[in-house]
């Protein structure tokens, strides 16, 4: 199991240069575009799969979209579109700014703080010292990677 986590693991870090290499040639929203049909394609062959193989039902699907609250239904819209919005994000700053590495070093440490801050204030989380230690020195490990100087 964590061999196939390790290699998951691998592939992803590869897509941001993969995504870099391939905005040399397409302008972001065709590169969102493109990734977004062929993702869709795959889901339809996911689908086919399941149908013909795993008795899959759809009927089975709508009755549990039914049973979902507003609630439910508004947090799967948001993060939809939280999806959306990232990937557009993320693509035009790897474009544009800074390199895949420093980006992606930045995102990971803020929503590692924000993850903490959230847990804490909002869910009650306790969190020991060597926890926070631990965020601390993740955080001024990516200041020095991040330092120009």
């Amino acid at each position: 199991m964590y061999l196939y986590l390790f290699i998951i693991q691998i592939l992803k870090t590869c897509n941001i240069y993969f995504r870099k290499h391939l905005l040399d040639t397409l302008e972001a929203h065709e590169y969102l575009f493109i990734n977004t049909f062929l993702i869709a394609c795959f889901v339809v062959f996911l689908c086919i799969y399941k149908i013909l193989y795993e008795k899959f039902s759809f009927k089975k699907l709508l009755g549990k979209v039914k049973k979902l609250s507003i609630l439910q239904i508004c947090f799967l819209i948001i993060i939809a579109i939280v999806t959306m919005s990232s990937s557009f994000f993320f693509i035009n700053i790897d474009k544009k700014h800074n390199t895949p590495l420093i980006n992606r070093l930045l995102s990971k440490v803020l929503s590692t703080i924000l993850l903490v801050l959230i847990g804490v204030f909002f869910f009650k989380e306790k969190y020991n010292l060597k926890q926070f230690i631990g965020i601390f020195l993740t955080i001024i490990g990516i200041y020095l990677t991040m330092n120009k100087n």
